[in-house]
Order: C-alpha cells, then sequence, then structure tokens
C-alpha cells in the first residue's frame, strides 16, 4: 500500500495541473471515476455537486462564483485522486518527477523509489 508521502505528493501535482472546470472536463472526470470504480469512493455530497453542476452546465448556464469553482475543484480531485492512484505508471511518474534530476527518466526514478523498503524511502525525500 502506498504511504501518505505518495498520496500528499499526486495530490499536490493534481491540484497544480486543475485549473478550470468546464462541462467536458467535469463530464470526463466523472466518467473515467466511474470506469475505475472509484466514482462511490468520493464523498456523496461531493457526487452530487458534480451531477449538479453538469446539469446546470448542460443548460447552457454559466458557473461564475469563485466560491463554487474552488469546491468544484475539490471535488474534482477527489474524483481523479482515486482514479489515478491506480495507475502505477502515473504515481511512478508524479513521485520520479519530485526526486529525479533532469537527467533522468521520471518513471524510472519513481518505480525503482517505489520499489525500496520504506526504511530506505526517507533517503530520497
Amino acid at each position: 500500500m502506498l504511504d501518505n508521502y505518495v498520496i500528499d505528493l499526486v495530490r499536490d501535482f493534481l491540484v497544480s495541473h486543475v485549473n478550470g472546470v468546464d462541462l467536458h472536463f467535469l463530464l470526463h472526470v466523472r466518467s473515467l471515476a466511474i470506469r475505475v470504480n472509484s466514482w462511490w469512493r468520493v464523498n456523496p455530497l461531493r457526487r452530487a455537486l458534480l451531477n449538479a453542476t453538469i446539469m446546470y452546465l448542460r443548460m447552457g448556464f454559466i458557473v461564475k462564483s469563485r466560491a463554487l469553482i474552488n469546491m468544484l475543484r475539490d471535488a474534482v480531485i477527489e474524483a481523479l485522486l482515486g482514479a489515478v492512484m491506480r495507475r502505477l505508471s502515473f504515481v511512478a511518474y508524479v513521485v520520479g518527477i519530485r526526486i529525479a534530476g533532469h537527467g533522468k527518466d521520471p518513471v524510472i526514478a519513481g518505480l525503482q523509489w517505489l520499489n525500496r523498503p520504506g526504511h530506505y524511502r526517507w533517503l530520497a525525500k
């Protein structure tokens, strides 16, 4: 099982890369989470927020509220976190970006770090 450090790295990566929310992006996140069976692990209130926003945007309206956009970003990040944590190549890429230099392949460096025993991992943090 992955430790909290890796989960925090992936969450920070998603926070820095999820900028805006639109209808196409929300539909893609929802279908991805449903496909990998992580949609039901998302908080029910956040699931309802995502579904309601998708319906609202389908009717042609626009989301302008900064507070609502921030809540949608949090819901999207939670849904994506559950979906991408199952893909070892993505997790290795995120870890590899954090620990590898510019000359190394981040996926290989991340896989090597994830394959180390837990008591040796602190050397690369």
